[in-house]
């Protein structure tokens, strides 16, 4: 993994200098204008980059369920509680090149991560489609830092240092309608290095995702994330399924949103989330990010 890892971020170096060479062209040879809004989606990423020397601080926040057995009035719907929070720093080290740092509260079977990632821009779509889409390329990992526990059978355990790590490669497909509506398909790869005896370390997911523009300002956001592997899809999990209300103001873009996810990151979020939207087991969550430029 630590050399496919090494091998990838050369070849982002690489890609780099095609992709300067393919924003320089002029008239319907342009990028299409229309983009995501953050480097996040809701909880997956959007193939959008920081601008070279761009900084992000990033909040985000889960509160607890809305309805079913954890929520109703007695939690205010879920509002008394947290599932995760985020704080994180984002930067763009090159104009397709970015990386993050942030640290979770952990949700589900990890509490206590700090998560890293290096995305990379491949392609843009252009106005006249002589680039049909635009695409991404994504490698993240997690680290869990709190305490191991002594149940051997619990993946908390952790009897080796690289138990607590985890990670995560992805595929970002994206397509621009009419610069109003965008699609994005998500196949995504997650392994982790400790699961339980009737989990595997590999897990593939297709995450399906789009933004309809409302206004200058305001847009909508839905993603789905389906899992693959049919030994992974346990009773007890389900897939990720959000909606989110997006607001873009001048430096900040500011998102709410609903979801049964719990946790933020791809190794969270995608092989455990327990909650079942049918069930009331779904929870309101936002994000703020500021950007600034160097």
């Amino acid at each position: 993994m630590l050399r496919l890892y090494i091998i990838l971020v050369f070849t982002f170096f690489i890609v780099e200098e095609n992709k300067a060479q393919l924003i320089k062209n002029k008239g319907d040879n342009e990028a299409t204008e229309l983009q995501f809004g953050s480097s996040r989606i809701i909880n997956g990423h959007s193939d959008k980059i920081l601008s070279k020397s761009e900084l992000e601080f990033r909040v985000e926040h889960k509160f607890g369920d809305i309805a079913g057995e954890f929520g109703g009035f007695s939690t205010f719907y879920g509002l008394d509680n947290s599932s995760d929070i985020r704080i994180a720093l984002e930067y763009g080290v090159l104009d397709n090149i970015m990386i993050g740092m942030g640290r979770n509260k952990g949700a589900g079977p990890y509490r206590g991560l700090l998560d890293g990632f290096i995305k990379a821009n491949i392609t843009q779509q252009t106005e006249n489609n002589s680039m049909p889409f635009s695409s991404s390329l994504l490698l993240s990992s997690t680290l869990v830092y709190s305490e191991r526990t002594n149940d051997l059978t619990s993946i908390n355990s952790y009897p080796e240092f690289q138990h607590r790590m985890a990670y995560a490669s992805q595929l970002i497909l994206t397509r621009n309608f009419f610069d109003r509506i965008i699609f994005s398909l998500n196949p995504t790869y997650v392994h982790r290095n400790l699961v339980t005896p009737d989990d595997q370390n590999g897990l593939f997911s297709l995450g399906i995702s789009g933004y309809v523009k409302i206004t200058e300002k305001f847009g909508i956001l839905s993603e789905y994330y389906y899992n693959l592997n049919e030994e992974n899809k346990r009773e007890e999990y389900q897939n990720s399924l959000s909606f989110a209300l997006e607001w873009r103001t001048f430096g900040h873009v500011f998102s709410i949103y609903a979801s049964n996810a719990r946790g933020f990151t791809e190794q969270q979020f995608i092989p455990y989330t327990p909650s079942n939207w049918l069930d009331g087991g779904f929870r309101l969550g936002f994000a703020i990010l500021r950007k600034f430029e160097f």
